[in-house]
């Protein structure tokens, strides 16, 4: 969902300008992306500080965060106090949350409405809620595929 911009100069004179979605929502210097479904991440790393939007967001606690991270809650203090830079496979489940994310962001047409969806407990994902599994590296494939359900039309 793109924002599209009509600008009428005069009565003869119209111009419309559509500017694309991000494929990104909360990661502002991201690599550079072949498609939604197939990102290209290179060995894009990110910083700690980089991430605290999204888990903001998520609304995950430092226990969620560091059961995410597979680290320890003193390590995690640790690298946010250090701005630790975050390991390639880190770093790849992180930008992959973000583009399910901004997917998701497109279909409902807003952070809350998204917010909502991820809290709500989901009969396709055996009434638990979506974002528990963004908990797990293993099972964000789950909510991408339920998004996608959504777009085209299917109700869950």
């Amino acid at each position: 969902m793109g924002t599209n911009w009509k600008i009428r100069w005069d009565e003869q004179r119209h111009e419309a300008i559509e500017i694309p979605p991000k494929a990104y929502h909360f990661f502002s210097q991201t690599p550079a992306v072949v498609a939604e479904s197939q990102a290209n991440y290179g060995d894009a790393t990110l910083d700690f500080h980089e991430i605290t939007l999204i888990f903001d967001y998520l609304g995950f606690n430092s226990i969620e965060i560091a059961e995410l991270l597979e680290v320890d809650p003193s390590t995690l203090f640790r690298w946010k106090k250090e701005d630790r830079k975050l390991n390639k496979g880190i770093s790849k489940s992180l930008l992959e949350i973000d583009l399910i994310l901004a997917k998701g962001i497109r279909i409902f047409g807003s952070e809350e409405l998204l917010s909502t969806w991820l809290q709500l407990p989901n009969e396709a994902f055996g009434q638990q809620k979506p974002i528990d599994f963004l908990k797990n590296p293993y099972q964000i494939a789950h909510v991408d595929q339920a998004l996608e359900s959504l777009s085209w039309g299917n109700v869950s």
